[in-house]
């Protein structure tokens, strides 16, 4: 079960029961909203993360970028003092920095899209503890009418409520546990399935991408030398 699952199993339904079942009702729902408020802060915190965790995503994809517009300057220097080794070793670094980047952008699309399910769920969470609160005052207020009426004992539920506070400190510890092993899981899946094989492939990849490159940087020095050596011909 994910975390947008274990978010929706949270808020469904638990607080209407909740309200109609509590033995002291007050008490129980100024410490229901409590955990409410408890829950949507950890749930912020989570978000927060997710999005400093962005932040670093693209300080790297920036820097890997930058990172092969340099070594490309570097490789056109080379070549053009005529060091062919050196040119090619830039053009690999190029190849790799620009692999790099790409899959870091693959990353960040997809924590992207996982920050702002989130995210909703997080707007979601706040509206109904907003309406949580709204409903406490209507409560507190009703019950200073009707003090003096003992059959609202006799229709609450005292294990109901205990029942419901568990449920809700069973969740809230394992909320962002939940998230944070998902993402682990997942991220270990994809450094386990087939690397070795995928290594091989993308280091003869990155040959051959070296190879095109420096036929690339070549053409236009060759194809001057042809043209010198046209006009030259009698």
């Amino acid at each position: 079960m994910n975390i947008l699952q274990r978010l929706r199993l949270l808020w469904k339904g638990q607080v209407n029961a909740a309200l109609d079942a509590l033995e002291d009702p007050e008490r129980s729902l100024l410490q229901l909203v409590h955990d409410m408020e408890e829950e949507l802060d950890a749930a912020k915190h989570a978000v927060a993360r997710a999005m400093a965790n962005e932040d670093r995503l693209r300080a790297q994809i920036a820097f890997h970028t930058k990172d092969a517009v340099e070594w490309q300057r570097a490789a056109e220097r080379a070549l053009g003092k005529g060091n062919e080794a050196d040119a090619r070793e830039a053009l690999r670094r190029v190849e790799l920095a620009e692999r790099q980047r790409d899959k870091l952008t693959e990353q960040l699309e997809r924590q992207s899209t996982e920050t702002e399910e989130v995210r909703q769920s997080v707007a979601r969470m706040q509206e109904r503890c907003d309406q949580a609160k709204s409903r406490l005052q209507v409560v507190q207020a009703q019950m200073r009418q009707v003090e003096a009426r003992k059959a609202i004992g006799g229709v609450l539920s005292s294990a109901h409520a205990h029942n419901l506070h568990s449920e809700f400190e069973r969740i809230s510890g394992r909320v962002e546990e939940e998230a944070a092993t998902e993402r682990n899981y997942q991220r270990l899946d994809d450094q386990l399935s087939g690397e070795d094989v995928r290594r091989r492939f993308e280091a003869d990849a990155v040959a051959d991408a070296v190879e095109e490159r420096l036929a690339r940087l070549r053409k236009p020095a060759e194809d001057n030398a042809a043209a010198v050596a046209g006009g030259e011909a009698p």
